[in-house]
């Protein structure tokens, strides 16, 4: 009974902190406009004096900031979360639902064990939630980037101006390329400079390529030479990069099978016993030491998926 009243009351925590959060973001960005402006009127920025000021008179902004940090432990990007295939918070939701089957599960083998293994595994799950989220965008920007520089050369080859050529690439690209570049030529129209939008988008990416663009944009705008050779030698590069990594992760396909396969053999092993002799297992859910036996035997299987790919991983990169 009381597992059934505290998962509302899970749900209601997370979908009231994600409202204060909302909230807050809405007045930091009602509070950035208005310092931008003031900045533009008086010619010196007020921020530091603002931001003292708020630390010591708005109580939600010291509230703020111990929740930010317990998202930051989630695995949630603020800066990326507009980009998420779905609200961030719904993402935390099913987290704590998933974690919490997983640790009423566990909870079976000793009273109270669920309980206990709940917080670290619902941060285990949000995590990878949120970072397969990150690593596929973070693979179609990498795939698409080569395409958008050279359309930046294009554009500048026949005379546009390099603020045009990204609002031409904002139009023609793809999501999320085309909303990456997209904020780029608004920050640039409101009066941002192109060197700090192009750094803040690189920030906001984490690719090594973005940082490479914004970097050789920054230096040609500051001491002159050939824009168009530049960047052709970049996407050059860049395409080398990714093809590069295309070919790793094919050369990686029959390990990625094996993982697989290795994974996947318990489970069809034990459907066939269950098919053949149906009592056979049934000591594994019924007696106290078949269940320890049972959560230890997913518990290694788990992490062995789990070494398995970061291997993997960290080979690819």
């Amino acid at each position: 009974m009381s597992s059934l009243l505290l998962l509302p009351l899970l749900l209601l925590f997370i979908g009231g902190t994600s409202l204060a959060l909302m909230g807050g973001m809405r007045v930091d960005r009602t509070k950035k406009a208005l310092e931008l402006r003031l900045s533009r009127v008086s010619g010196q920025t007020l921020v530091t004096t603002i931001e003292a000021g708020s630390e010591t008179n708005d109580p939600l902004g010291r509230l703020r900031r111990p929740a930010m940090v317990l998202i930051g432990l989630v695995g949630v990007d603020l800066a990326r979360a507009p980009d998420y295939p779905m609200p961030w918070w719904i993402i935390l939701i099913g987290a704590g639902v998933v974690s919490r089957g997983i640790a009423f599960l566990i909870g079976t083998v000793g009273a109270g064990l669920g309980w206990l293994v709940w917080p670290p595994l619902f941060i285990l799950v949000a995590r990878l939630a949120f970072g397969t989220v990150h690593a596929r965008r973070s693979a179609l920007l990498l795939s698409q980037f080569p395409d958008a520089l050279t359309t930046i050369v294009r554009t500048v080859r026949v005379g546009i101006p390099v603020q045009e050529a990204l609002r031409v690439v904002a139009q023609d690209m793809p999501a999320p390329t085309g909303r990456e570049f997209s904020r780029i030529a608004d920050q640039v129209a409101i009066g941002t400079p192109l060197e700090q939008a192009l750094h803040q988008m690189a920030d906001r990416v984490k690719l090594a390529e973005y940082g490479f663009f914004a970097t050789a944009i920054s230096l040609q705008s500051r001491y002159g030479g050939g824009l168009v050779t530049t960047l052709e030698g970049l996407a050059e590069v860049i395409r080398k990069r990714v093809a590069m990594k295309a070919r790793g992760y094919a050369l990686a396909s029959e390990a990625r099978t094996s993982a697989l396969v290795l994974g996947i053999i318990p489970l069809v092993a034990a459907l066939a016993i269950e098919l053949i002799q149906p009592s056979y297992l049934r000591v594994l859910f019924v007696t106290h030491a078949g269940k320890i036996l049972l959560a230890i035997a997913i518990g290694l299987l788990a992490g062995g998926a789990m070494v398995m790919r970061e291997i993997i991983r960290r080979s690819l990169n």
